[in-house]
């Protein structure tokens, strides 16, 4: 009978041997890997389900908040639009070009909800106001940068005005004539940021053109502070910008370079009621409603 010759350069052949293990086959890869996507799956979903019920708590707290805050406004923008308190602004749209004697008035309030299994939750509290002067303010710009820059700043603060423009035989703007309508909308809105559990104060066009934004902590918005709010709003000393640890920061932080010269605006005229003991002690509402009670019909 004839045998094959083993070649001597191939491995031996693998001998079953009775009684010796035998070796187990190789793990399929996709099964580890299909495991470690099953455990980073598990761990996501237990982090959202951490962060929805975070969420959801800091959108309750949010919440009652904004509901205490506009229930005060409101009852403030009420005193504010019987009482009418006068409140002088003045508006620089550069150094050489103001807006002078604004007074302030037309206070209203309104709110944003969201609804929720048939229940509305505060969301956003907007609070508006108007400065309204007597005579416009015109001037030039000799350039078309000039030109586009300031109906940029114009339109980014929400003036009217008028724009006259001047042009080169080929079509280039050359200069621009600008007349600005002596109205200046105001506006405060307080919303919350419940993913980071903050709720944040912008005010736009108040005291000056722009918009500044403040951000508190939700346990940071209280009464105090909505009456700092309303101080600041009607022109009376107050110490809003200093409240709150994130105004901590902006506060501390030298200024990289010093900031341009420009004119003082003139103080502000407020009508402020004379307050007795009682009345001071209640604070900028208590004092308004006070007022309100002795006020004539």
């Amino acid at each position: 009978m004839f045998v094959a010759e083993r070649d001597p350069r191939s491995p031996a052949p693998f001998a079953c041997v009775p009684g010796m293990p035998q070796p187990s086959p190789p793990a399929s890869p996709g099964m580890s890997l299909l495991d470690d996507l099953k455990t980073q799956a598990e761990v996501l979903r237990k982090r959202q389900q951490s962060g929805t019920a975070l969420h959801d708590h800091y959108f309750r707290e949010i919440h009652e908040r904004l509901k205490m805050i506009y229930q005060h406004l409101h009852e403030l923008v009420n005193s504010l639009n019987t009482i009418k308190p006068e409140v002088i602004r003045y508006y620089y749209i550069e150094p050489s070009s103001m807006l002078e004697d604004m007074r302030q008035g037309d206070y209203a309030i309104s709110a944003r909800r969201k609804s929720i299994d048939y229940v509305d939750y505060f969301e956003e509290v907007l609070l508006r106001t108007r400065c309204v002067g007597t005579t416009k303010l015109k001037f030039e710009k000799d350039s078309d940068a000039l030109v586009t820059r300031m109906r940029e700043f114009l339109w980014g603060n929400s003036l009217k005005f008028d724009l006259r423009e001047y042009r080169s035989e080929r079509g280039y703007i050359q200069s621009g004539a600008f007349t600005v309508e002596p109205e200046v909308p105001v506006a405060i809105t307080i919303a919350g940021m419940p993913e980071k559990g903050h709720i944040v104060i912008v005010t736009k066009n108040l005291e000056k053109l722009g918009e500044v934004a403040y951000t508190f902590e939700i346990e940071e918005v209280d009464i105090p502070l909505i009456e700092e709010l309303a101080k600041l709003l009607i022109g009376k000393p107050n110490q809003f910008r200093n409240m709150g640890k994130h105004q901590q920061p902006v506060r501390a932080a030298p200024k990289a370079r010093p900031a341009p010269i420009e004119p003082e605006p003139e103080p502000l005229a407020v009508d402020e009621p004379v307050e007795d003991e009682d009345t001071a002690k209640k604070g900028l509402f208590g004092s308004l409603k006070s007022l309100l009670k002795r006020k004539p019909d």
